[in-house]
Formats: C-alpha cells, sequence, structure tokens
C-alpha cells in the first residue's frame, strides 16, 4: 500500500513539474506574442498614408504596448520563483 502511495506521489511530483515549466514558458510567449503585435502595428502606423489609418495603427500599437508592459510587470520575478 506504502509502495503505491508512493508511486502515486512521484507520478504527482512529475506532472506538476511539467506544469510549472509549462507555465513558465508561457508567460514568456506572452509578453513575446504582444510585442510582436506592438511591433506589427508600428510598421502599419509608419506605412500609412492615411491620417485615420495612422491613428488607428498608433492607438493599437499603444494598447499592445501596455498589454505588453503588464505582462513584464505581473510576471517580473514569478518565472525564476518556480524554479
Amino acid at each position: 500500500v506504502y509502495r503505491i502511495n508512493w508511486l502515486k506521489a512521484r507520478a504527482r511530483r512529475g506532472r506538476w513539474k511539467e506544469e510549472v515549466s509549462l507555465v513558465r514558458h508561457e508567460m514568456l510567449w506572452t509578453g513575446l506574442w504582444f510585442e510582436y503585435h506592438k511591433n506589427m502595428w508600428e510598421k502599419r502606423a509608419l506605412q500609412s498614408t492615411e491620417p485615420g489609418k495612422q491613428a488607428y495603427a498608433n492607438k493599437q500599437m499603444g494598447l499592445w504596448s501596455d498589454f505588453a508592459k503588464k505582462a513584464r510587470f505581473m510576471f517580473q520575478g514569478k518565472q525564476l520563483e518556480c524554479i
């Protein structure tokens, strides 16, 4: 009975280690995804010739930039705590 419980606990520990690794990577990917979109809208703003489209692209660029800043702030130090 004890051996079975030990094996179950060991398997549970392995699953949690994998989950922690995935979450750490997802935190990194989230920030990179927001930066990617910010850069895309920045390019669109620079390429745009119409003031309306440029204003919209600048608005979107600010939005994605805020997302990236918030993600960096929220995840700051959290990735290292999980090691």
